[in-house]
């Protein structure tokens, strides 16, 4: 079990990492609900330290209000992506430096609400680079997780226990899902069907 866990955060992580802006394009409710299982593998290792029974149930909890919500909130799409990505921002960047331990967790939950309220700002303005970011470093905290409840012994791949490698290898691992994903763009536009609205920007990226 612990095994099968570690591994689908792994999965999810690299999926929403390499794929973020595409999924949000081609699979909208698969985009959303991936966030929310994010978020929620986030929110209850904060709370619990662990990647356990509660995170568990609050990522498929996340995945579902998520994933619902995009249906049910469709004029406000885009503000949900925002004020979820910037939370997802929050709490990846929280793990990967060690936040979330700061004064009993209390900071990092602060900062990544304060995340989200500025993605709900910044959103509608720069609407890929914005999608891209989030997914990116969302997507590099779960691989990182994912892998350290694989190996719980690694502290090379243990953002809890401090010290800067776990987050080199967040970063690096973030910078890599970002230029992916902003390489491929003008790809991923010219495999959508027909009737998928796309930005501007990946408009621009496609000509």
């Amino acid at each position: 079990m612990s095994l099968s866990i570690g591994i689908l955060t792994v999965l999810t992580g690299l999926a929403i990492m390499g794929f973020g802006l595409f999924m949000f394009y081609a699979w909208l409710p698969v985009f959303y609900a991936l966030v929310g299982f994010d978020v929620g593998i986030l929110l209850g290792r904060a709370l619990t330290g662990d990647v356990g029974t509660t995170t568990i149930v609050l990522g498929i909890a996340g995945a579902f209000i998520l994933g619902v919500s995009s249906y049910v909130l469709e004029p406000y799409r885009r503000v949900l992506l925002g004020v979820s990505g910037g939370i997802l921002f929050g709490l990846s960047v929280s793990s990967a430096f060690g936040l979330d331990g700061w004064l009993g967790g209390f900071f990092g939950r602060i900062f990544a609400l304060v995340c989200g309220a500025v993605g709900s700002l910044l959103v509608p303005r720069f609407f890929d680079i914005f999608i891209i970011a989030a997914s990116a470093v969302g997507g590099a905290a779960m691989v990182l997780i994912g892998a350290n409840h694989i190996f719980p012994g690694v502290q090379l791949i243990d953002p809890a226990a401090g010290g800067a490698l776990p987050s080199l290898i967040t970063i690096i691992l973030a910078a890599a899902g970002m230029g992916w994903q902003r390489q491929n763009i003008a790809k991923w536009v010219q495999m959508l069907p027909t009737g998928h609205a796309v930005s501007e920007s990946s408009v621009e990226d496609r000509k």
